[in-house]
């Protein structure tokens, strides 16, 4: 039964790429779209999955650990398990709880940890109230090996080591296949990366202001960076964008970054993601806007990527590239 499965799956149509940076952009100015970049990622792990399974006679193993019914969480795993199946990968979800204690959540982890057959463990966050204070400490119970998401401590350290990790947090792989789209060089460019959490804006500075030993690494590394945070005065925030080759956002404030904050022909990538109340047409139709106003900077900005359809489908495809990586390092 086993065999007969592997044989359909090695079968499937595979993803197909249709579209480049170059071409998106002839289509529509200067926005850069996530999805073609997400679907040239996605062929390359579909085909990488079939070998996986060819090979070792089983598929990838994905578990998500879901606390409680957050809607916005349940959302992210929905499409999380969505690519992941359509990939190849067997994917489950763990829904324990609002009322899990901590002692029930770590017995979890350290199932999933001891089970040969998980090859990748996700904590879906933000976790509910009463364990929230100990998020990191949940986190670095998962085996560095099987930490897809790349939050583990020991894993945040390695970026100020080299070589660098086995697996990059996704939303930072995700910016960097952004700006190797482009295919600029950031060497020599000024940088600003707005907020500095530890999964997001501190690695992402890291990773653009490191040195680099080869050719493509050196399109996203060796530039100056500048990190802005809650407590960078307003009209201090406006100085350092206006003043950047690169704007990188992700502190989920809406419209946040405005025209006047842009120099004309920068590039603009938007991580940041939330509801905008104040913006009736957005609340009615209950979308999402990103931290930048995204018509108002569009007219400036040589490259801006859009929210929703920017970031966000890459940041999924990274995560399955990541999944794949770990599954064959452990078996080799």
């Amino acid at each position: 039964m086993l065999r007969s499965a592997i044989r359909q799956f090695l079968t499937q149509t595979r993803f197909l790429v249709t579209d480049t940076a170059q071409t998106v952009h002839q289509k529509n100015s200067n926005i850069l779209y996530g999805k073609p970049i997400a679907r040239r990622i996605l062929n390359e792990c579909h085909n990488e999955c079939a070998e996986f399974v060819n090979k070792y006679q089983c598929r990838p193993r994905l578990v998500t650990v879901l606390v409680g019914g957050n809607e916005s969480s349940k959302l992210y795993v929905r499409n999380k398990q969505r690519i992941a199946e359509h990939v190849g990968i067997d994917f489950q979800v763990i829904n324990q709880l609002m009322h899990t204690t901590p002692s029930q959540l770590i017995d979890t982890i350290q199932s999933l940890n001891q089970d040969h057959s998980v090859d990748g463990i996700i904590l879906q966050l933000p976790l509910p109230l009463h364990l929230i204070d100990k998020t990191q400490q949940f986190i670095d119970i998962i085996r560095e090996d099987k930490d897809v998401d790349a939050h583990t401590s020991p894993n945040g350290y390695l970026y100020r080591q080299s070589p660098p990790p086995l697996v990059t947090i996704p939303v930072v792989a995700a910016v960097r296949e952004m700006l190797l789209e482009i295919g600029e060089p950031l060497q020599g460019k000024d940088v600003v990366v707005i907020g500095r959490s530890k999964y997001v804006g501190t690695p992402l500075a890291l990773m653009l202001s490191q040195s680099s030993t080869t050719a493509k690494d050196s399109l996203v590394s060796g530039a100056t960076v500048t990190i802005c945070h809650r407590h960078t005065h307003l009209n201090n925030l406006t100085w350092y964008c206006k003043n950047a080759d690169v704007i990188v956002s992700a502190v989920g404030r809406p419209k946040l970054i405005t025209q006047r904050m842009v120099k004309k022909d920068a590039i603009v990538i938007d991580v940041g993601i939330s509801k905008s109340w104040t913006d009736k047409a957005v609340a009615q139709n209950k979308q999402f806007v990103g931290d930048v106003d995204f018509h108002d900077v569009q007219r400036v900005a040589r490259w801006i990527t859009p929210v929703p359809g920017g970031i966000g489908p890459v940041t999924i495809a990274c995560l399955i590239s990541n999944l794949l990586r770990l599954a064959r390092h452990r078996r080799q």
